[in-house]
């Protein structure tokens, strides 16, 4: 097991945002996030769409450097 050191101050900043994000939770319906799940054949569809072929991935590169 690995020992993790945080000032307390940083701790006690954490703490409180994980209590707050809890709440929010907690009390939120799941419709107002607008959550859904997807299936596998849905999220091999998304996968394929965030995929880019070698020429244009090579003009985004290049102008990428010239910035």
């Amino acid at each position: 097991m690995k020992t993790v050191t945080l000032p307390k101050t940083k701790y006690e900043i954490l703490r409180k945002r994980a209590s707050l994000y809890e709440e929010i939770f907690r009390f939120l319906p799941e419709k107002i996030f607008g959550m859904e799940t997807y299936s596998k054949k849905r999220i091999k569809e998304f996968l394929k769409e965030d995929k880019m072929d070698r020429k244009t991935r090579n003009r985004l590169q290049k102008l990428l450097k010239s910035l």
